[in-house]
């Protein structure tokens, strides 16, 4: 359980740290964002007294989960499953939705013409198990 949050943690910093160094540089912005499954099991937990046996926990994270572009920025976007199965890219504002099998590589591309904060998600899965990410446009 610790190692999934230190995971998370992590990413979110990374993620910050992406979006900080790209989100003002000229030209198309480019981003790889890679798609890792977590697969936890924790035979034992003992929490405010009470014990939990057999946890098992499976989780897909977009590393990293945020990334940020200025309004008006040609995007492309390279994503790569290494998750065990198919996972989903959704991007709903921007019509995207790509299916990248296991161990495929794909690339989209588009044009950041509205400014907000949009969900990037997976169409396949629950986004309890595959985690949803954040594509921020400043306006």
């Amino acid at each position: 359980m610790m190692r999934f949050t230190r995971i998370i943690c992590i990413s979110f910093v990374l993620a910050l740290l992406t979006a900080a160094g790209t989100a003002y540089a000229g030209g198309e912005k480019t981003f790889k964002i890679i798609m890792n499954a977590y697969d936890t099991n924790i035979p034992e937990l003992n929490v405010e007294g009470v014990t939990v046996k057999n946890i098992r926990a499976f989780n897909v994270l977009n590393e990293p989960e945020a990334i940020a572009v200025h309004k008006g920025s040609k995007v492309k976007i390279t994503i790569e499953n290494k998750s065990p199965i198919s996972e989903g890219f959704s991007i709903d504002e921007y019509g995207i939705q790509e299916v990248i099998k296991a161990g495929e590589t794909k690339t989209v591309s588009f044009t950041a013409d509205k400014a907000g904060a949009f969900t990037i998600w997976c169409q396949l899965h629950p986004k309890n198990i595959h985690l949803p990410g954040t594509l921020n446009v400043i306006d």
